[in-house]
């Protein structure tokens, strides 16, 4: 089966019998969510998510995704993505664990897949990839920021009409995230640790590095790269 799906993605879709087959076959099925995790785990950094599966529940990843830029920057937003047992027939569905203000999400936090990719049919353009990649895309493209036929029309009604006051609703969402991103909820699998460390402290080591006169210029840049990196593995994401 890990063969079929090797050479299926290589052309960039499945054919129509296997697609049939794991609406029906859970292991196929599943085989395809486990092909596209590990694809996703390569190329997942390129739109700022970080992803993990659900223990022992392929069909649910707990992720967070990270905005560099536009009006929902500096955002960092834990979303749940849950795969329907008819995948890839249907797509994936896709839900915040807090509200957000945006036209393509509900009240209830769930996104509009259906107009991120409007025609899945799995393959080609129609990746869990490309999915992702259409959510990242919704918070850095203002098109769709006015989209009224989407699950919030009042927030694009507000972009067209009022953007000052659009841009205080997403800041205030954007304030409420930060607070939210150390909050580890015991059935959310992607758990973030809390930094330990600051600028100054990194600052302290530095001058203790720089004062020891036994150390040449190349082993105390060496030492200082050496205590940043491990500063780093102990305030990284932990499961």
């Amino acid at each position: 089966m890990n063969e079929i799906l090797l050479n299926s993605q290589s052309s960039n879709f499945l054919s129509d019998e296997i697609i049939n087959k794991a609406t029906k076959d859970p292991e196929t099925r599943n085989n395809i969510i486990k092909f596209e995790y590990k694809l996703l785990s390569v190329y997942a950094h390129k739109f700022s998510i970080i992803l993990l599966p659900k223990t022992e529940q392929i069909l649910e990843w707990h992720g967070m995704i990270s905005i560099s830029y536009g009006l929902y920057a500096k955002g960092k937003f834990k979303f749940v993505l849950t795969f329907p047992k008819t995948f890839p027939e249907s797509i994936p569905k896709i839900r915040f664990l807090y509200p957000l203000f945006h036209p393509l999400i509900d009240e209830y936090n769930n996104v509009d897949v259906d107009t991120l990719i409007s025609k899945w049919k799995y393959g080609q353009d129609c990746m869990v990839y490309n999915l992702l990649n259409k959510l990242y895309e919704m918070f850095i493209d203002v098109s769709y920021y006015d989209c009224v036929t989407s699950f919030n029309p009042r927030a694009a009604q507000l972009f067209s009409n009022d953007i000052n006051s659009y841009a205080e609703e997403v800041n205030k969402q954007i304030a409420q995230s930060e607070q939210q991103l150390y909050d580890n909820k015991n059935d959310f699998v992607l758990k973030l640790k809390e930094p330990t460390y600051n600028t100054q402290t990194i600052l302290q080591k530095l001058q203790e590095i720089n004062s020891s006169k036994n150390l040449t210029f190349e082993q105390k840049k060496k030492d200082l790269l050496s205590y940043i990196l491990q500063q780093s593995k102990e305030n990284q994401i932990i499961e």
